[in-house]
């Protein structure tokens, strides 16, 4: 197992661990050095280390207390076995990184009085001995104190991080919840007009038939009660779709009547110019809700994406199908398109590959973007 898989905890009992025994063979293998109050205080000295990161302050005191123990003992202080050095290093890091304010000031105070203590008890140098304790301390400190303020910074971007995932993940959801309010209201529209024209025109046909033609008026009446018992039904589909009743009073998007859509986009600060072409009246009612569909989004994205640049758009209805074009020209003071595809382009792709017909998008040669779509007069 590794040692970065480990658990924090698991990690500080090895880390303090690895210190006793290390520091029991440094005394042992000096000269004289260990004494059974001397591997005592080592084990003082040591095992604090395990505890460091849930209680700082406390571990600092404990390795402090076993650091002044073994130079009672004459151990000569810190020129002698270097591991009490690192261990109190590795309590003040853990100061510093983990404690503000009062606790800091006063593990700085205790650090800086215990060690200058050990060092007297160590040797006669007083300016020697406070000029170690005051290295050592000032050092663990500053070091963990440097490294708690990134570990802060790591922590708040994360949290920011994570915010931003929920604020995504709640975009989202509003964008599915608004995409099945207009899909159900399409769906109205379009397939229901369409259902009840059929079974209209089949009770029309079945009003005029003779009477001698009753197989005939008994599959025309199975075709009406079929249409009337989908468009129910449909209905109940659609309650599925949508949360709440918003959006049904208003009329069925349309081509015929896109200069409100310029208008709307115009005052939302979009430079566009449009210009039509043929007779939108060839188009079925699908084809016609597509369109205007495509042309919706591919506006949307040059107002969000292109903001300042100038945009032509062009519809024209054609023997050949229905040809959208958006082209801007990509004002260097903007974003430009081509560094974002979101789900407009993709909502794009999918109408045109329904009704079968043809997109391209990309960035022009000459600065901009263009959105070129083809479909079919009909359906295939």
């Amino acid at each position: 197992m590794r040692f970065a898989r480990l658990t924090p905890t698991t990690r500080e009992v090895l880390l303090a661990a690895g210190l006793a025994i290390a520091l029991e063979l440094e005394l042992a293998l000096s000269d004289h050095l260990w004494t059974p109050g001397r591997g005592l205080a080592a084990l003082v000295i040591a095992l604090p280390v395990a505890a460091r990161m849930r209680h700082p302050l406390a571990a600092l005191m404990g390795v402090l207390a076993g650091v002044v123990v073994m130079a009672a003992l004459g151990n000569h202080g810190f020129t002698g076995p270097v591991i009490p050095a690192i261990a109190v290093l590795l309590a003040l890091y853990a100061v510093g990184s983990r404690t503000r304010g009062t606790e800091l000031a006063l593990a700085a105070c205790v650090s800086l009085g215990a060690l200058f203590a050990a060092g007297l008890l160590a040797a006669s140098d007083p300016g020697g001995s406070f000029a170690v304790a005051l290295l050592i301390t000032a050092s663990g400190l500053v070091v963990g104190g440097a490294l708690g303020v990134l570990r802060f910074e790591s922590e708040t971007f994360d949290e920011r991080a994570a915010e931003l995932v929920r604020e995504r993940d709640e975009h989202a959801r509003v964008a599915v919840a608004d995409e099945r309010r207009r899909i159900a209201r399409e769906l109205h529209d379009v397939i229901g007009h369409s259902i009840s024209v059929m079974g209209v025109q089949a009770g029309a046909v079945r009003s005029v038939l003779r009477e001698d033609q009753q197989r005939e008026r008994d599959a025309l009446l199975r075709v009406e009660r079929t249409g009337r018992e989908a468009v129910g039904e449909m209905r109940r589909l659609i309650g599925l779709l949508r949360p709440d009743q918003d959006g049904f009073g208003e009329p069925t998007p349309s081509l015929r009547r896109v200069e409100q859509l310029v208008s709307e986009m115009q005052t939302a600060g979009l430079a566009v110019r449009l210009s039509m072409r043929g007779d939108l009246e060839r188009l079925s009612a699908g084809v016609d809700l597509a369109g205007y569909r495509i042309l919706q989004e591919a506006l949307t994205n040059a107002l969000k994406h292109a903001a300042g640049a100038s945009v032509e758009a062009s519809v024209a209805c054609t023997d050949d199908g229905l040809q959208i074009d958006v082209i801007n020209d990509g004002n260097p003071t903007s974003r430009a398109s081509s560094e974002h595809v979101g789900h407009g382009l993709l909502g794009m792709r999918e109408r045109v590959a329904l009704y079968g017909g043809e997109l391209s998008t990309g960035p022009r040669d000459g600065g901009g973007f263009a959105v070129h779509a083809r479909l079919p007069l009909e359906a295939p």
